[in-house]
């Protein structure tokens, strides 16, 4: 890359030297022809050095050289902020995820390519611009006169100004307009993303009226936006005409006066585009790199999020060796204004099955959610620990490596069956793979799939049941093999029939590893060695199935309903 670097500099300063030489070189050829009835010389060599140089600029010349070098910097520069962008966010907390929309983070990283456009057209565009401004002003007054020089500045100073006060309402329409996108963006994704919710309600004429609604008002901001550009440009140019013409005249009296030959109006005029380019581009660059930041301000404000819960200094990896988990007096809340989880203290010894039981929002999914760190709890002595270690005090990479997981709602990449269940572990064999789904009680339905298990499942597993997703989640964890396992209602969308061929699957997989399991079926964990029943945050019964029928409390009560009694 610094290679490509190198040439793309040495062209640009090549570039310099020929836009000095081009003009002056007709200058002289000019003045050659001009003399030429008197002499009768014909400036052959003049032309052949005038084409020489017009070879040179062009597209097959050093032009070529710095596009060549620009398209890999520029490939470069984007590969380099669009991984960024994507490992930033992929390092982000659940709070963030939690709280953003998809389609907007989506948009985000595809900004990537805006930073790169600025930096692209600032380094290597409006710079060489600015040179070319300065040498034109500063060689055209020491050919001419101060005059000449004064009418380059003032025509400067006056496009410049005009272009900095246009821009203040140009970037307020393409804030507006952008905004607007972002927003058709979000509508877009949620509703291509849910289309079964939308097919289910009849909502496609809906979706389609709102989406249509917000593109109608974006692109009517888009059109002002535009309309902006083009009068600010046409304003530019008028004024550029204006200097062209004052110069002009200076140039065609001096040369009526002989004080100037012929060339040297031959000179200006080519050479005012040497101005006319630097001036039209700098406003270009000014309009287009504020609007290029408002699209990139998203994609600023992400590489600027912190992650909320981030590997301490000095963390170390875990070292599970016996699997022994405890909550100390763990208290957590989503908002500080309800709390979620109110001193909760536990322990699940090595090779122990705890469930966490209850009706629907007390909180146990989300001390699940504790022990994999996608929330930390709050600073002091309350902990989560494994094997003694503070999760908090342990690497990210090292826990979740050493937990394996079972989400009460599985999503499946959109590829083949084989490559979803492998995605837990990586350098496992095809033949590894099947007989983990064996152990899932899935192999059997993969096999009658016309592909087998190359079918691909679609966007989050949408070709599969419910049942069959839950199923294929339990075959990661299978294969991943970890020492502790978190289920998460991991049985809670299949048959009866199958749920028992599942059961016998845990048992296998419990067997000298810790197991905390989410239930809301009480008939799946009466063989747990502990069972908590978390109630609005709290505790509020803990012991085995057995001991919490006969303390006939809330136990009792949500057993009895499940069991019709």
């Amino acid at each position: 890359m610094q290679l490509w670097l190198s040439v793309c500099l040495f062209s640009i300063i090549v570039e310099r030297f020929l836009t000095v030489l081009i003009p002056r070189q007709l200058g002289i050829i000019t003045d050659a022809l001009s003399d030429s009835r008197e002499t009768g010389y014909f400036p052959w060599k003049e032309l052949f050095v005038w084409a020489i140089l017009k070879l040179v600029s062009i597209s097959a010349g050093f032009e070529l050289l710095r596009s060549m070098a620009n398209s890999r910097i520029g490939v470069y520069a984007f590969k380099q902020l669009s991984s960024a962008a994507f490992n930033h966010v992929m390092s982000l907390s659940m709070d963030y995820h939690s709280s953003k929309s998809c389609g907007d983070v989506l948009k985000a990283i595809e900004q990537g390519s805006d930073i790169h456009d600025i930096l692209d057209t600032v380094l290597f565009e409006a710079a060489p611009m600015l040179i070319d401004l300065v040498v034109a002003a500063v060689w055209l007054s020491s050919v001419f006169d101060a005059y000449m020089a004064l009418i380059i500045i003032a025509t400067s100073i006056v496009y410049i100004y005009a272009g900095v006060r246009a821009n203040t309402f140009i970037v307020h329409r393409r804030r507006e307009y952008t905004e607007g996108e972002r927003k058709g963006n979000e509508i877009l994704y949620d509703a291509v993303s849910n289309w079964q919710t939308v097919a289910y309600h009849n909502r496609g004429p809906f979706e389609g009226a709102r989406y249509g609604a917000i593109v109608d008002g974006y692109t009517a901001k888009q059109v002002r936006y535009w309309d902006a550009s083009d009068v600010s440009e046409a304003l530019q140019s008028f004024i550029m005409a204006l200097g062209l013409l004052a110069s002009a005249f200076l140039a065609a009296a001096r040369i009526a006066a002989g004080t100037a030959p012929v060339g040297h109006l031959v000179l200006l005029v080519t050479y005012w585009a040497t101005i006319h380019e630097p001036l039209k581009y700098l406003a270009y660059t000014f309009r287009h790199t504020s609007s290029q930041l408002i699209s990139a301000e998203r994609l600023l404000q992400l590489l600027q999020t912190p992650p909320s819960v981030a590997d301490a200094p000095g963390a170390r990896p875990l070292h599970v060796t016996a699997g022994r988990v405890s909550f100390t007096d763990v208290s957590f809340a989503y908002d500080a204004r309800k709390p979620t989880l109110r001193n909760i203290s536990l322990t699940a010894e090595p090779g122990q099955t705890v469930a966490l039981v209850g009706e629907t929002g007390g909180g146990k999914s989300t001390l699940l959610k504790l022990l994999l760190r996608f929330y930390d709890v709050a600073a002091g002595d309350r902990a989560v620990a494994i094997d003694g270690q503070d999760v908090r005090a342990v690497t990210l990479d090292s826990l979740r490596a050493a937990l394996g997981v079972v989400p009460q709602d599985p999503a499946l990449f959109n590829q083949s069956i084989m490559d979803n269940v492998r995605y837990a572990r990586l350098d496992a064999s095809d033949d590894e793979v099947r007989e983990a789904c064996r152990a899932a009680a899935v192999h059997d339905k993969i096999a009658a799939f016309p592909d087998g298990y190359a079918s691909r499942v679609g966007e989050r597993g949408v070709r599969l049941s419910g049942g069959e997703l839950q199923r294929l989640a339990i075959a990661r964890v299978l294969l991943k093999d970890p020492k502790i396992v978190l289920l998460d209602e991991a049985t809670s969308a299949v048959d009866s029939a199958t749920e028992e061929r599942i059961q016998e699957a845990f048992a296998r997989l419990s067997s000298g590893r810790t197991m905390f399991v989410v239930a809301h079926r009480l008939s799946t964990v009466v063989h747990a060695d502990l069972i908590l029943v978390v109630d609005d945050g709290s505790v509020v019964e803990r012991g085995t199935h057995v001991e919490l029928l006969e303390k006939r409390g809330k136990y009792y009560e949500l057993w009895s309903k499940q069991a019709g009694v």
